[in-house]
């Protein structure tokens, strides 16, 4: 019978472990003698014919989450074999899924009495140290497990993963190690196996243990990796990443590990590469199309940015919502939709709202009224130039969010906190209001949601952005003063204190105080931006404000206005081809800016190229429209922009088109 596979599969794979009858111990103290002595004996069912039934009656219990009648079967087992191991080891893991610790320890304690080399036992009770913060009883457990059964893999990976919670990567990697030794070891012998007289299920069982050790060695390699890479140890990291393709080499969890270190590191073309290796194993693969279509985003390639984007539009086509029933069904459905919204996201980011919005859509004809997708839907449609659009579409979001008020949309696609999500869907709805004309009531319910939230940085920033259209930007800086006064040490507020001080001409007062941010958050990339940006502009420490904006650029690589910052900074430097490589990137992360554009046309005219300057000089021209005064490059970025040619007009706009009419002058002038 079908039911009976999955016990009967557990049954076998139990067996593997019992060596012999715990009467073996008595037989001599050396566990190397004791092994040696015990290898001839055949190995031990745990369970006998009359506790078979509760045995498997268990299984199937435990299998349907009914955990009172898996205990009553297994203690059932157990009078009529209560020296098994495995029977106690086995009701041990059920009371812990009822939360029966010390029973549960009880029980493994007896099953170590009965044999002390029982694997499984050793590793239980590893979990439970660790659970209760026992890091060094838990790590001699699991070493117990590994000496007592070296060829299951469970017991390395977990003391690779304690190693690494604990910060020890040497210890870590020494255990990913010796797993990977025991790996090859046990290829040798189903190598070994293949050539004798041994039957098919003998050689089928070594082959399968030689193949899971080699995946949990090329799993542990990438979990250290990972940590490596979080310590900024990239040659370490590279080290262990080879040794999990040696283990595995087309092991598409190690691929995509390795692609997403070399994409952070914005090596994009190594990245690509490992992403095309995935695609050619799946060829429609959502996530790893939604990785390509990022990659040439990052490079600027457009063209291929669309044909991803139009691939996973026609894998949404072909997914009929009202047939996902299934859970294959509805996890293709679940990862077509969130890659479609990884694709939107990079795409608002570079400005390019119309496919960005287009990408949402696909995900919304999935799962239609979603919270998450119909938020970034109406960012497009803000950065568009949609702004009373927007307005109502953040509005309804709202309403809806309120409905199921604590309760996270279903999926959760970037795992948005609900209570975060109705914060950010009001603050997006209040500066829509405003762009959509109605300052006021945007002012209004910005000063609201600052009462209820004055650290939240996004809502002091919106509530900063809304005065300022309204031309109160003083009036701002008195209220996040006040608010600053009221909550000291909180750099959220100071940084926004200091963007209001800039913003009401206060330059100097805000520069003391972001370096107060820097000295509260050292970290702060807004901070490092607006200090570093501040010293070049002024022509003052320059090599100060190298190291802070690179500084900011390592933190947040896709900003494009920290792009500029540090690229202006090169070019006042004297360093012209980096300045130009910089600036380059900084005009693919926020094309068409005009400032960045009037930026990358000075570090064009220093590297020899007039008229790659003109031209860049010019495409800024075309995205102006006269205003007030100049945008600074200090300041935190507005959450999106719209795409050409709705660029809604800033607040400095007849400044900057001065200054690129001068310079269209000086290069075409004799």
């Amino acid at each position: 019978m079908q039911l009976l596979r999955p016990a009967t599969l557990l049954l076998l794979a139990a067996c593997a472990h019992e060596r012999a009858g715990p009467g073996r111990l008595a037989q001599g103290s050396d566990q190397e003698a004791i092994r040696e002595a015990t290898d001839s004996f055949e190995p031990q069912r745990y369970v006998s014919a009359r506790a078979y039934k509760h045995y498997l009656d268990a299984l199937l219990a435990r299998g349907a989450d009914d955990y009172g009648t898996a205990v009553a079967e297994l203690r059932e087992a157990l009078l009529y074999d209560p020296e098994s191991p495995h029977l106690r080891t086995v009701l041990a893991e059920v009371l812990l899924k009822q939360g029966r610790v010390s029973d549960a320890e009880e029980e493994l304690r007896a099953a170590l009495s009965l044999d002390p080399f029982h694997a499984p036992a050793r590793l239980l009770l590893a979990r439970i140290a660790e659970a209760r913060d026992r890091p060094a009883e838990a790590r001699a457990q699991l070493r117990s497990s590994i000496e007592a059964d070296p060829d299951d893999p469970d017991a390395y990976r977990e003391l690779v993963r304690l190693e690494l919670s604990l910060g020890d990567t040497g210890a870590a990697e020494s255990a990913a190690a010796q797993l990977s030794q025991q790996s090859r070891a046990a290829q040798k012998r189903a190598d070994r196996q293949q050539h004798d007289e041994e039957s098919d299920e003998t050689r089928g069982s070594a082959l399968w243990m030689a193949g899971r050790l080699r995946e949990q060695a090329a799993a542990a390699w990438v979990d250290v990796a990972r940590a490596q890479a979080q310590r900024r140890d990239d040659g370490a990291a590279e080290r262990a990443f080879a040794h999990a393709r040696a283990a595995m080499p087309s092991d598409p969890d190690t691929l995509s590990a390795q692609a997403t270190f070399f994409e952070s590191r914005r090596r994009f073309a190594e990245a690509r590469e490992l992403q095309l290796r995935l695609l050619a194993q799946r060829p429609e693969g959502a996530d790893v199309l939604a990785a390509l279509a990022r990659l040439a985003l990052e490079e600027g390639d457009i063209e291929t940015v669309g044909a991803h984007a139009r691939k996973l539009l026609g894998l949404a086509a072909e997914i009929d919502p009202s047939e996902s029933g299934s859970s294959d069904r509805e996890e293709e459905r679940r990862e077509v939709a969130g890659a479609l919204l990884r694709v939107a996201i990079p795409l608002l980011g570079a400005h390019r709202s119309a496919d960005a919005q287009t990408a949402v859509e696909g995900a919304l004809r999935l799962y239609p009224e979603h919270a998450e997708l119909s938020f970034y839907r109406a960012l497009a449609m803000e950065q568009r130039g949609r702004a009373r659009d927007a307005s109502s579409a953040f509005e309804q979001i709202e309403k809806k969010l309120l409905a199921r008020k604590g309760e996270p949309p279903s999926p959760a696609f970037l795992g948005a906190d609900p209570d975060a999500l109705l914060l950010d869907v009001r603050v997006q709805a209040a500066l829509a209001r405003g762009k959509g004309g109605d300052n006021a009531e945007a002012m209004r319910r910005l000063r609201a949601l600052f009462a209820d939230h004055p650290l939240d940085e996004n809502v002091s920033l919106a509530l900063l952005e809304a005065f300022d259209r309204g031309g109160r930007a003083l009036e701002a800086e008195q209220v996040i003063s006040n608010a600053a006064r009221a909550h000291p040490g909180s750099d959220a507020l100071l940084y926004a204190l200091g963007n209001a001080q800039d913003r009401a001409g206060l330059k100097q007062k805000a520069l003391t105080t972001m370096r107060k941010v820097l000295a509260v958050q050292p970290q702060h990339a807004g901070a490092l931006n607006y200090v570093g940006y501040t010293l070049v502009e002024n022509g003052e420490d320059l090599r100060e404000a190298e190291k802070l904006l690179a500084r900011a650029v390592e933190l947040r690589p896709d900003d494009g206005a920290i792009a500029d910052s540090y690229g202006f900074c090169l070019l006042r430097l004297g360093r012209a081809p980096e300045a130009l490589t910089e600036l380059r990137r900084a005009d693919q992360l926020a094309p068409n800016d005009p400032v960045i554009l009037s930026h990358l046309g000075d570090a064009l005219v220093a590297a020899g190229h007039r008229e790659d300057a003109l031209d860049a000089f010019r495409r800024a021209l075309g995205r102006l429209v006269p205003s007030l005064r100049k945008p600074d490059r200090r300041q935190q970025p507005q959450a999106f922009a719209a795409d050409p040619p709705d660029r809604l007009p800033e607040p400095g706009d007849a400044n900057v088109r001065a200054e690129l009419l001068e310079k269209v002058r000086a290069l075409q002038s004799p």
